[in-house]
């Protein structure tokens, strides 16, 4: 495998990584679920899935 069939399917793994983190997220508030994130310590925090998905995309919550 060359350096850029590799950089290429490096890109394909991050890009279908990133569609299923934000479909999870998505799924999980609209269903009203929590998820688990770190806090600023690196310690494990339950939270609303709304807010994170709120937060790191930016959109609204889709409802069914």
């Amino acid at each position: 495998m060359t350096a850029k069939e590799s950089n290429e399917l490096t890109n394909k793994i991050i890009h279908a990584l990133e569609i299923a983190e934000y479909e999870t997220l998505k799924k999980k508030a609209m269903l009203n679920q929590n998820v688990v994130v770190e806090d600023e310590n690196g310690d494990p925090i339950v939270v609303p899935a709304r807010e994170v998905f709120v937060e790191r995309f930016n959109e609204p919550v889709p409802t069914f």
